[in-house]
């Protein structure tokens, strides 16, 4: 599990220099591509992991580094693990996806009509997550 922790790790500090904009934003797309991240699982025998709509923000998966972080979130809820590619080529376009939300080094991959969520080239947030959005109650399938 030491590769795991790593893994993490090393997307938490590649988000966090985004932030610091020690690193291209285009870094944290990659990072995100590879690395595992763990998301709220849809109930029942279909697997696909559940979509929040955010009035007036859109469509949003809350994906996180860590099991701990996903818990953390309040998310005691099912889950799965997947690695960033899969996750933003399983999703319907426009859906945007929000990663370690709630943390410094959370960033959002912002929704695309026509492809996958994508970090590069969105302005950085403020680091108290301002913009990011809220939690909200309903969800649906991917």
């Amino acid at each position: 599990m030491v590769e795991d922790r790593d893994e993490e790790l090393s997307i938490v500090r590649v988000a966090m220099a985004v932030r610091h904009r020690s690193l291209p934003p285009a870094a944290f797309d990659a990072a995100f591509a590879d690395a595992t991240v763990y998301v709220r699982r849809t109930p029942g025998d279909r697997p696909g992991v559940m979509v929040s709509s955010i009035p007036g923000k859109g469509q949003w998966v809350l994906a996180f580094s860590t099991l701990e972080r996903f818990a953390a979130f309040g998310q005691d809820k099912p889950w799965l693990s997947t690695t960033g590619r899969d996750l933003l080529t399983q999703l319907r376009p426009g859906i945007g996806v929000l990663f370690d939300l709630g943390e410094d080094h959370g960033l959002p991959l912002l929704p695309q009509r026509d492809g996958p969520a994508t970090f590069a080239g969105a302005d950085v947030p403020e680091p108290n997550g301002a913009g990011c959005g809220q939690r909200s109650g309903g969800g649906q399938d991917a």
